[in-house]
């Protein structure tokens, strides 16, 4: 929805760039976790990597529904820590020769990307 002065209006959490992000990304790894086998030695580190990139969106999420000023700042930066855990997931998938070399440095430019919009909105809100 446009505003009375051209803005666009937040109606939803989905409206908000950095969840539609960070939610894709997400979505990305699962369905590549879906496809990787599985085995013994990277369970663990599947399933730390899924935790934290789902927390991003979520930590979005649960801001923008129950707090307001220090407490949603506080929820951002979790959820741009969550995704700096994420990149490293990923560096540490990558590592052990789990993720390619292409699919590595495009989830890890998502991730760049959502936390430099989470560092903008944080640095917006302050």
């Amino acid at each position: 929805m446009i505003s009375a002065k051209g803005r666009v209006r937040i109606q939803s959490y989905k409206d908000l760039l950095v969840w539609q992000k960070s939610h894709k990304l997400a979505i990305a790894i699962l369905e590549l976790s879906r496809k990787a086998s599985r085995n013994k030695e990277n369970y663990f580190i599947w399933s730390q990597l899924l935790r934290a990139a789902f927390s991003v969106p979520a930590n979005i999420v649960e801001g923008y529904y129950s707090h307001r000023g220090k407490n949603y700042l506080s929820k951002l930066e979790v959820a741009r820590g969550e995704a700096g855990e994420t990149e490293y997931w990923l560096f540490v998938m990558f590592e052990i020769a789990e993720l390619d070399e292409m699919p590595y440095n495009s989830l890890v430019g998502e991730c760049k990307e959502v936390i430099l919009m989470l560092s903008a909105m944080i640095k917006k809100l302050t």
